[in-house]
């Protein structure tokens, strides 16, 4: 089941637990007529909240133009070019460079730090989200940027537990941010994100990068749409995944983005006042 999937989100990023229904071992067939109109109404809202924070992720062009100085612990910032679902690094990482299209924000941790066992080196766990803009234009002052649209954003979990010798890894991507799919009443964001499970390497990727589809006998491993996860009564699995962890994955990153620009303008305008400093005492005689 792709509830599979969705726990290892939840585990990795420390947002929430959630505990399989009553139902296990029915056959999938039972839960078709399981439909529920709170379920669907349920998932249009979520859906609307997601619409609206890839609305706030687009107005951080600031950030994506200015020169990052600072940042806070455990975070790693690049800018670059896109190259497939990835973002390349340019050459000595020009972050102001009018070519780049897309900037990569990672958070890193160890298993159990919140329980004060970084020594015991139990294992890694991060996550990343990768922004992509639309094409170039950008003006000349990055603090008058306006907000421009993202083509795509991708985010990425993983969590290597070294005792176990246990490796999962997790990629969400959408595909359309701006645009949701469908007609009126449908979910809009199932046909644009796709997930990509992987444990311990498998599935494999392609030679040339590209994920491995789920198969029909491994339920939740590979490369899937999000329209073809459970929602029913008993099994309301996309909603939990929409609600527990992506929604809350936007958030935190939107408030980090957030953060890095105004630490970054307040040493900026730290940097004015000493400047005004140095001209008030060379006043002096």
């Amino acid at each position: 089941m792709k509830l599979i999937t969705i726990l290892v989100f939840l585990m990795s990023a420390s947002l929430f637990s959630q505990k399989d229904g009553g139902d296990a071992g029915k056959h999938p067939d039972e839960f078709k007529d399981q439909k529920s109109a709170q379920v669907d109404a349920t998932e249009q809202d979520l859906d609307k909240q997601i619409t609206a924070l890839n609305d706030r992720l687009m107005k951080h062009t600031k950030l994506f133009r200015t020169r990052v100085e600072a940042l806070p612990g455990k975070t790693v910032l690049y800018k670059g070019i896109e190259k497939g679902d990835d973002c390349e690094a340019v050459a000595d990482n020009k972050q102001t460079d009018a070519a780049n299209t897309c900037i990569r924000l990672e958070v890193f941790d160890f298993v159990k730090s919140e329980e004060g066992k970084t020594d015991l080196n139990l294992g890694a766990r991060s996550k990343y989200i990768i922004l992509f803009y639309e094409g170039g234009g950008w003006g000349e002052d990055p603090m008058k940027e306006v907000p421009k649209k993202l083509k795509k954003i991708k985010s990425k979990i993983i969590l290597n537990q070294f005792k176990e010798t246990d490796l999962k890894i997790s990629e969400v991507t959408d595909g359309e941010p701006h645009t949701p799919n469908g007609k009126a009443g449908d979910n809009a964001h199932d046909s644009k994100i796709t997930v990509f499970y992987q444990h311990d390497g498998l599935p494999m990727r392609d030679p040339k990068g590209a994920p491995f589809p789920e198969q029909k006998d491994r339920k939740g491993y590979g490369l899937y749409k999000l329209s073809d996860v459970e929602n029913t009564k008993t099994h309301p699995t996309k909603n939990v995944f929409k609600q527990t962890y992506y929604i809350k994955h936007l958030i935190q990153f939107d408030k980090l983005f957030t953060t890095i620009f105004d630490s970054n303008d307040s040493r900026a305008n730290k940097r004015y006042k000493e400047s005004n400093q140095v001209l008030k005492s060379s006043l002096v005689y």
